[in-house]
């Protein structure tokens, strides 16, 4: 028989002991390191947001599900009542908004950033069904003016006490104490429901609202309001030269009173003086001319000279007006032209790259008018050799100021009238300009449902300030220049810039799964070869159309 010292018998267990722990912990870093690349550029295995099962989908694929969910939630009836009345209405009319592309940052950012411990913890705690509370935000403008406009019988917020102008003086009006709706119990309520995209009832609870401001605490703004109008008429210079004036009912409508600290107070109000700026500034801005090159049979022949612009500057005009001096010097800013004179003989562009194309024949007088616009901002841009271009950063802000009008929008689950419908039409050109130019596409998204315009479907690019936009990288050897051309209802987009000898193949757009209610597929296929024939992209733009009838079309807002 065999004996074994008690020595070696502790050494036989320790080792024994020792090889299980690194055993587990191998096991340990193995399941880790496999749920990791697992988890490699997707949402975590495990993770829900809103309930919903986003696990291991792809950011594309989440946002489909999400969005999906969301616009269903939000269209959804619920109904909000106080004692025996009920009021029927859904969360988009309350003012809620669900940010889902932030929303599925935040979830992304929940094991897939720096810190490999962070990432270990979030992608061990998804498996056990994280959720993610969609982020949101309520407006409140539209959450006021539907409780005004609805529950009226319930929500009487208090009147402050305030002036009126009448036979060429100030007035006081009295103030009303009122009883509201308590919106932070609402808010509360609402939160509840969006965080599982639950369409629970909300029962509603009142306050008492007191006026800040009462009838004998207005002898302040009386006071400052008629020192105001005491300083008409005032004239506006441009470089010492009249082009306006402001007279006293001018200066009245610029007038807002408001309380502060419990006492009326009255200024003028920098919005109002804004539009009125705005509406002076066709008699002042002059745009800046680029320097242009004419193209003849594909080549460069001639240019044309640039010139310097003016802009009225609105954001410094409204302190100067605000000092209401006697003549005031408006601002004005040099606009210089993105493409001088002096810079445009050194880019290398030498020959026709690309066109791209779309027909807008059918549009409304708003629609093209805005097209003219939008398309003006891109007429001799040029793109530096390896620069990502963002169509929504050069087209600016989009708004009335801008000179838009307003013409139909696709906006979440509804069509509706905003300043600049119709420049989808400019973005969609300029998508397949580039696509037919070889160029690298970095963002790019489909419309919400098939929109005539855009024919063939699938080889379409939506916009809207800032998200989404169109992107993608000038990957010739050289500056690239846009130039435009509409004729009749004919949008073009060319492209010009040094030839590499590319070879592009489209193929495409394909229409599939096409049902009687106008949602349909399709997908487009855009290959690349260098002059060796060796492939540099190849990528599949694939597009999924809904039916219109989700898009219902409403009145104009801005009417």
């Amino acid at each position: 028989m065999i004996q074994i010292s008690k020595d070696k018998l502790n050494n036989l267990i320790h080792s024994r002991n020792t090889l299980i722990c690194i055993v587990i912990i191998l096991i340990i870093i193995i399941f880790f390191f496999t749920l990791n690349t697992l988890n490699i550029n997707k949402l975590n295995i495990g993770m829900r947001i809103a309930g919903i099962s986003v696990s291991g989908l792809y950011i594309n694929e989440a946002r489909e599900a999400i969005q999906e969910n969301c616009e269903e939630f939000l269209k959804k009836e619920i109904s909000l009542n106080y004692k025996d009345s009920f009021w029927k209405t859904d969360l988009r009319n309350l003012g809620v908004e669900i940010n889902i592309e932030q929303t599925l940052e935040n979830a992304l950012n929940k094991g897939h950033n720096k810190s490999l411990f962070k990432n270990i913890y979030w992608q061990a705690k998804s498996l056990f069904g994280y959720n993610i509370n969609p982020e949101y935000k309520i407006n409140e403008e539209k959450l006021n003016n539907f409780l005004e406009n609805n529950l009226a019988s319930i929500h009487n917020p208090a009147k402050n006490a305030s002036l009126i102008y009448e036979n060429n003086e100030f007035k006081t009006t009295p103030s009303k104490e009122g009883v509201i709706i308590d919106k932070k119990e609402l808010k509360k309520n609402i939160e509840k429901n969006i965080n599982n995209l639950e369409q629970n009832n909300i029962k509603l609870s009142l306050i008492k609202d007191k006026p800040e401001v009462l009838e004998n605490e207005t002898d302040q703004a009386k006071q400052k309001a008629n020192e105001i109008l005491e300083k008409a008429p005032i004239d506006l210079l441009i470089l010492n030269e009249k082009i306006s004036t402001i007279d006293k009912e001018i200066l009245l409508s610029l007038i807002i009173f408001e309380p502060n600290n419990g006492i009326l107070d009255a200024k003028l109000d920098q919005e109002k003086i804004k539009n009125y700026l705005i509406t002076l500034s066709p008699l002042i801005n002059k745009e800046p001319i680029d320097a242009k090159l004419t193209i003849r049979d594909g080549k460069v022949v001639e240019f044309a000279l640039s010139q310097k612009g003016i802009i009225l500057d609105l954001k410094d005009n409204i302190e100067i007006i605000s000092k209401l001096e006697k003549q005031i010097e408006l601002k004005i800013n040099e606009a210089k032209p993105k493409i001088t004179t002096d810079s445009i003989n050194n880019l290398g562009i030498t020959s026709l790259l690309a066109i791209g194309e779309s027909n807008f024949a059918g549009s409304p007088e708003s629609r093209i008018y805005n097209i003219r616009i939008g398309t003006a901002k891109f007429d001799g841009y040029l793109i530096k050799p390896d620069e990502e271009f963002s169509f929504n950063e050069i087209l600016g802000e989009v708004g009335e100021e801008q000179g838009y009008k307003a013409e139909l929008v696709i906006k979440k689950d509804k069509t509706i009238p905003e300043y600049g419908g119709g420049l989808c039409q400019v973005s969609t050109t300029m998508f397949r300009a580039a696509v037919n130019a070889g160029l690298e596409i970095t963002k790019r998204y489909p419309h919400s449902f098939a929109v005539k315009y855009y024919n063939p479907q699938g080889f379409d690019a939506t916009i809207y300030p800032p998200f989404p936009d169109l992107r993608f990288i000038n990957n010739t050897p050289n500056h690239i220049l846009i130039q435009v051309k509409i004729e009749e209802y004919k949008l073009m987009f060319e492209f010009y810039g040094t030839s590499d000898n590319r070879i592009v193949q489209i193929d495409g757009p394909y229409q599939y799964d096409i049902k009687e209610d106008g949602s349909m597929k399709a997908t487009l296929t855009q290959k690349v070869y260098d002059k060796n024939n060796n492939i540099i992209i190849d990528k599949i733009f694939n597009s999924t159309y809904k039916s219109p009838d989700l898009y219902p079309i409403e009145k104009n807002p801005l009417e």
